[in-house]
């Protein structure tokens, strides 16, 4: 029965290829070569996410990186891959729901970033610009629409390993690209650091969200490194018990042992070449983020990994103590340095401007800007997507009237723009999504579940902390997040063994 099944689905396969190579002919004959071109190849990229609808969150997520790289240019408008996906996957989720007859989840985290969008779009009424507005609700819109793809879509542990080597691959590139730039000077003269020494930035024009985005793929690919690492160990013995009695099923099992120990090794090299980025970014924040990460990281591992994180933090403290903090380049020490020193509110009314201090005390005015819009307006903020249009109005120093687009502390920013009802609605959209990591991470139902919940716990606690002086929910990083949170529900509500519905 099988067999005819299998059969007849391959006739079906091969009748339905054949219409479409006569259709896509008569297109590009028909149609004008570029548009002709494009439907073709539109409709074949259509035809494959239809056939495995996994790969609408998993190219939604690696298109992150390269969106403003890869644009399509429409109406003289450059849509961006990000947007283009997003699109796409705002057409096709309904579809495949529909023709797949899958239930419709909509958990906690969805009706908590629902309620925070509600929240924006109320704030509209004290907006001074609607269109700034409109534009963080999109973004936000986009997040949760990566959450309900990844949740519905991706569906098996082997999707997720696809999406892993994605991201380290990207995650290669990215910090590949910034070295270049670091090294070769490919930068602003403002990003210089040191005399031949610049911050990396990537493809995202800018140290900060380059940094952001390495600290979610890097401790994520650390946690799914790990457990490659320990399940191809269990393979290297169940293949040595094997071996000796079953040689064919040894062969089966050796040749996994080697798949599993290359995606451990790949992973790892994603997860390393992340955190080079980081450094190379020279991005304080980021740097306290994934200490803070790599902290939460290693206080979840299991007892193995917390013992070895001990040794060797004692050992990196040996070293510094006798000397070892001289011996880093001069440039990493004073960005460190910077950390505390830099660190202590003030009153910038009256400070004298330097070339040195100038990046600290914008940080301030914004901060001050932003806690002088939620006086004024506690309940309504001005306005989502409003604090560099209200910023002129609430800069405490003369020569700082533009804003940088947020407040440097996304908590100041959501207060600033939101108001109290507006930092509850975040701060709900954080408890749930922590409270469904910790419990997947405590209760998951295998060692794999529980390393992906603690990847991502890792990684959201790196921008929770980054946050405190950044903004990582622009250029679509909650798109990257919010999968990341996907795969973690997905696995607290059980994978599926062949891509169906359980």
């Amino acid at each position: 029965m099988n067999e005819a099944i299998r059969s007849y689905r391959l006739r079906m396969l091969d009748l339905g290829l054949a219409l479409a190579g006569i259709l896509a002919a008569l297109v590009l004959v028909v149609v004008p070569a570029p548009l002709g071109i494009a439907m073709v190849i539109g409709s074949l990229v259509g035809l494959i996410l239809l056939i495995w609808p996994a790969a609408i969150p998993i190219t939604l997520v690696l298109s992150v990186p390269v969106q403003d790289v890869v644009q399509l240019p429409l109406a003289g408008i450059g849509i961006t891959a990000t947007q283009l996906m997003l699109a796409t996957a705002m057409f096709l989720l309904p579809i495949v729901l529909l023709v797949r007859r899958r239930l419709v989840h909509y958990p906690a985290i969805a009706v908590a970033l629902t309620f925070f969008l509600l929240v924006q779009i109320a704030s509209l009424a004290a907006a001074q610009n609607l269109l700034f507005g409109v534009a963080t609700i999109y973004r936000w819109t986009a997040a949760l629409l990566a959450f309900l793809a990844t949740i519905h879509l991706v569906t098996t542990r082997r999707a997720v390993i696809v999406l892993g080597f994605g991201i380290s691959a990207a995650a290669v590139a990215e910090v590949g690209f910034g070295t270049l730039q670091s090294a070769l000077g490919l930068a602003p003269p403002s990003f210089a650091v040191a005399s031949g020494i610049y911050r990396a930035y990537g493809t995202f024009g800018q140290p900060n969200p380059f940094a952001g985005y390495l600290e979610m793929t890097g401790l994520w690919l650390a946690a799914l490194s790990l457990w490659a690492v320990r399940h191809a160990g269990g393979l290297l013995r169940r293949y040595r018990r094997e071996r000796l009695r079953d040689l064919v099923s040894s062969v089966a099992t050796r040749r996994r042992m080697l798949i599993t120990a290359i995606t451990a090794a790949w992973f790892g090299i994603g997860a390393f070449a992340s955190f080079v980025g980081i450094v190379l970014s020279f991005s304080r924040g980021a740097w306290v983020g994934t200490l803070a990460g790599i902290g939460v990281f290693v206080l979840f591992a299991p007892r193995t990994v917390r013992r070895l994180s001990l040794v060797a933090a004692l050992l990196v403290a040996t070293v510094a103590f006798a000397g070892g903090w001289q011996e880093l380049p001069a440039a990493v020490r004073e960005r460190a340095q910077q950390l505390i020193t830099q660190s202590r509110p003030f009153d910038v009314r009256d400070v004298q401007l330097t070339s040195e201090n100038w990046a600290v005390v914008e940080r301030m005015v914004h901060w001050q800007a932003a806690w002088g819009m939620f006086l004024d307006h506690p309940w309504t903020g001005v306005g989502a997507g409003n604090f560099g249009v209200a910023f002129p109005e609430y800069s405490p120093h003369p020569l700082f009237r533009i804003a940088r687009g947020h407040a440097h502390n996304y908590y100041l920013h959501v207060l600033a723009e939101l108001g109290i009802p507006g930092l509850l609605a975040y701060a709900a959209v954080l408890t749930t999504g922590l409270t469904m990591l910790v419990r997947t991470l405590r209760r998951g139902r295998s060692s794999y579940d529980r390393l992906l919940a603690l990847g991502a716990l890792a990684a959201t606690a790196a921008v929770m902390v980054h946050n405190l002086v950044e903004n990582l929910h622009e250029l679509h990083l909650s798109v990257h997040l919010f999968a990341l949170w996907g795969l973690v529900w997905r696995a607290a509500a059980g994978w599926t063994r062949f891509g169906g519905d359980r």
